[in-house]
């Protein structure tokens, strides 16, 4: 698409939010703004009204006990990182992408987007977003105050950090999070299931964390019916074997990709196949 295409089809859409807006005001015979009017506004205006908006609706909607968004009375969530691309070369504020170390930049500036999505629902909890220079982390750590001790978070090995699972253990809230391969927790006690228990945090925390570990084999079938086999290892603070067994956190951990396709119905399915696009920091904000 090219510059010129990229402002009409922003226009275009400024226009489809006012009659969207103003539907039920026709009786008042509102005079209606030119576009450009529109993008003045809000560049007017600011991200405030609509940061205060997303907040205000953002949230879990599943009722208690709803098929598909809970777990042992937990309310399951999924957290999601994504990077954005965006339409200006240079800002101090955004970096390009490099195709290797040392190599040249390459492509648009990228913004990393983490987001909390309800399981079940595919509802927005909370979200955050900035350079995609800074790792997931300190992007997940803004969104802990999202969790509460109603929650059981799933999440994939960037998230395994001893810090970071620590302090969604401190919220209350419960966690089921792939480990990272270089992980290789020592059992300090094994369990009925096929898991053990072990205690992470060396030389990290203050009071070690104490973890329930399941080794999981994945065997996945193709289209094809090529055949590969994964280990995994997920780690979590669910440490009762008859309540939660190992066999139901693993395939309870699959309800993660949620996530996925709630990405995709924001990028691809609401919007109709159309692209918000923005010339500006504030703008994309």
């Amino acid at each position: 698409m090219s510059s010129t295409e990229a402002v009409g089809a922003g226009l275009r859409l400024n226009r489809t939010v006012w009659s969207k807006l103003t539907a039920a005001l026709t009786p008042l015979a509102l005079v209606r703004p030119a576009v450009s009017s529109l993008t003045r506004a809000r560049r007017r205006v600011g991200a405030a009204p609509l940061r205060r908006l997303f907040e205000t609706l953002a949230g879990p909607v599943a009722r208690p006990g709803q098929a598909g968004s809970f777990y042992g009375g937990l309310r399951t969530v999924g957290r999601r990182r994504d990077p954005v691309a965006h339409p200006r070369r240079r800002d101090a504020h955004l970096a390009l992408p490099q195709a290797g170390r040392g190599s040249l930049e390459f492509g648009y500036p990228l913004l990393r987007l983490l987001a909390l999505v309800e399981c079940g629902t595919r509802a927005l909890i909370a979200a955050a977003f900035g350079p995609e220079s800074e790792g997931e982390l300190p992007y997940a750590k803004r969104l802990l105050t999202a969790l509460d001790d109603r929650m059981l978070l799933l999440a994939d090995a960037a998230f395994d950090g001893n810090e970071f699972l620590d302090a969604v253990h401190q919220s209350g809230a419960r966690f089921l999070v792939r480990s990272g391969a270089r992980r290789v927790p020592t059992p300090a006690e094994h369990l009925g299931d096929g898991s053990y228990i072990a205690r992470i945090g060396y030389g990290v925390l203050r009071i070690l964390l104490p973890v329930c570990v399941i080794e999981a084999t994945l065997t996945l079938t193709m289209a094809d019916g090529t055949v590969r086999t994964e280990q995994w290892r997920l780690i979590t603070n669910l440490l009762d074997p008859v309540r939660f067994p190992a066999a139901e956190l693993v395939d309870l951990y699959h309800r993660r990709w949620q996530a996925e396709t709630t990405y995709f119905s924001i990028k691809a399915t609401m919007l109709d196949g159309r692209v918000l696009r923005s010339r500006s920091i504030d703008g994309l904000d």
